[in-house]
């Protein structure tokens, strides 16, 4: 299964309304939760590297378990990823003729976008004018699967990890804001401590309101 694009972006006013700077918002979630922690994300020279995705995987499937609607999670990808777009002329290499082709056709190929367009030129979750969200729903065992178009028949497009996510009960949230190395989950101290101490994660615990400026620079 897939997420499927929301365009009632209401069900996110309860986090850009949150009384906190937007740099904070964008970093940790919301104010209010019992406890934070972060989880770094794998240093691409690791020995053991796991994307992005792979941890962020793990980590909502922990907190899937300390919420009562798994089955209903709200997912915000933020719209300032090259990925979602052809943008205007990439140069992609998406058929293996391609630069046999450069010599006759000057202009590589365009890719085709990640969505619809009653997806891409849908409503945004904003916050505060210096981010900007699609929203996806569905169940917390799909996340990351965004149902995103190829960028051509064999080549696979992948799209980076939601920078929002949360289920409809409130019970936690998840940030993973595009300046960071990692992310931040804001929950209870059970699903915390869950998070501190899974093995297979960097984390250690997180004070809310915590982030530096010069993480979050405009973008």
């Amino acid at each position: 299964m897939t997420l499927r694009h929301e365009p009632d972006i209401s069900s996110a006013d309860w986090f850009v309304r949150a009384e906190a700077d937007w740099q904070t918002l964008a970093g940790q979630g919301p104010p209010g939760f019992e406890a934070y922690a972060t989880v770094r994300f794998d240093d691409g020279e690791s020995e053991h590297y796991r994307s992005d995705d792979e941890l962020m995987a793990i980590v909502v499937a922990l907190a899937a378990q300390h919420t009562r609607t798994p089955e209903d999670v709200f997912f915000g990808l933020w719209d300032g990823w090259g990925e979602l777009t052809d943008q205007g002329r990439v140069f992609s290499v998406v058929r293996s003729n391609w630069l046999r082709d450069l010599w006759f056709r000057p202009t590589p190929p365009r890719n085709r976008p990640a969505f619809r367009a009653e997806v891409t030129d849908g409503p945004r979750v904003d916050l505060r004018g210096k981010r900007a969200y699609l929203l996806f729903r569905g169940p917390a065992r799909d996340v990351g699967v965004w149902g995103a178009a190829d960028y051509a028949p064999d080549v696979e497009r992948t799209l980076p990890p939601a920078s929002i996510t949360w289920p409809a009960d409130h019970a936690w949230f998840i940030a993973a804001d595009v300046d960071d190395d990692g992310l931040c989950v804001g929950g209870s101290q059970r699903l915390v401590d869950a998070v501190l101490s899974h093995p297979d994660l960097a984390a250690e615990p997180a004070a809310y309101g915590d982030v530096p400026d010069s993480d979050h620079e405009d973008r």
